[in-house]
């Protein structure tokens, strides 16, 4: 029996290759934390340990994930550096490479891997816990869950049928695996992008170029945890930021490119200031001081 690979440990929630593009024109890296800013390399920032680490049914652990991560990573670094050509129009592959690269991006946080897994805990009791709800009650939790009311109605009539005991049992059982199990791993939540990509390739999208003096940083949580439907922006490198908003026609959603403002600027910054867990970087002390 093979053994699988399992040689990598510092593994990256934001891609290096995205992180580079707010070095300075010296090549430095800085970064705040808290009150202090440093100048730091690639390869410690926004990364935790064994974060894609996968295990088969052997408890034998993988890199299987972080591999095609790395895979991915080469060709969405290609992408970025076509972006970064002033005046680039986007084609009908770049538009959707960069959807996938958004809704990649959004589902791989390690705070959304750990809520996906906590969410299935959650969701497992309320199916565990069906012969307490009405059916109405039932279907309307699980339509909360975001399940079609048809699906959430099969649900109740097929989980009825099953003695409340045996429920309780499968319950436990669920609440017993460990986040890296391969029966419930936490990395599951990564599967979510299909359908993020498919809510962002419906929306409007807008390329901001900053120019010199202005500037985009980057933090460690770049785009929203939910609502992403709503709209958000996020900064592909220091000159360049795409902007994502809901569709006004319904269809044929457009796409275009603009010079960015300094009121542009102020707000994205801002915010990836205040949405970041712990860390910023950017191409200056000035820049990363400024908040």
């Amino acid at each position: 029996m093979t053994v699988p690979k399992f040689e990598k440990q510092n593994h990256h929630y934001v891609p290096q290759h995205w992180q580079r593009g707010f070095r300075s024109s010296g090549g430095h890296l800085f970064c705040r934390c808290g009150d202090d800013v440093s100048i730091v390399s690639t390869r410690t920032t926004m990364q935790e340990d064994y974060l894609y680490t996968v295990f088969d049914q052997q408890w034998r652990p993988s890199d299987a994930l972080e591999d095609t991560f790395s895979v991915v990573e080469g060709k969405d670094a290609l992408l970025f550096k076509r972006l970064m050509t002033p005046g680039y129009t986007l084609t009908s592959d770049d538009h959707e490479h960069l959807c996938t690269v958004l809704a990649m991006q959004a589902s791989r946080h390690p705070d959304i891997l750990k809520r996906g897994n906590t969410l299935s805990r959650e969701f497992g009791t309320v199916l565990a816990s069906v012969h307490k709800y009405s059916e109405a009650e039932f279907v309307q939790t699980l339509v909360d869950y975001g399940f079609p009311e048809e699906e959430s109605g099969n649900f109740y009539i097929a989980l009825s049928r099953v003695p409340a005991e045996q429920l309780a049992n499968e319950l436990a059982e669920l609440r017993s695996l460990s986040p890296q199990s391969p029966d419930l791993p936490m990395q599951e939540a990564v599967k979510a992008w299909v359908e993020i990509r498919k809510v962002i390739l419906t929306m409007e999208m807008s390329l901001i170029d900053a120019i010199s003096p202005l500037a985009f940083v980057l933090g460690d949580t770049p785009i929203p945890q939910d609502n992403l439907g709503q709209g958000f922006t996020v900064p592909l490198s220091q000159t360049l930021a795409v902007r994502v908003t809901p569709s006004q026609t319904g269809c044929h959603p457009s796409i275009t490119r603009r010079l960015a403002t300094q009121n542009d600027v102020d707000e994205i910054n801002r915010w990836q200031w205040e949405n970041s867990a712990q860390i910023i970087v950017g191409s200056s002390v000035k820049l990363l001081k400024s908040f």
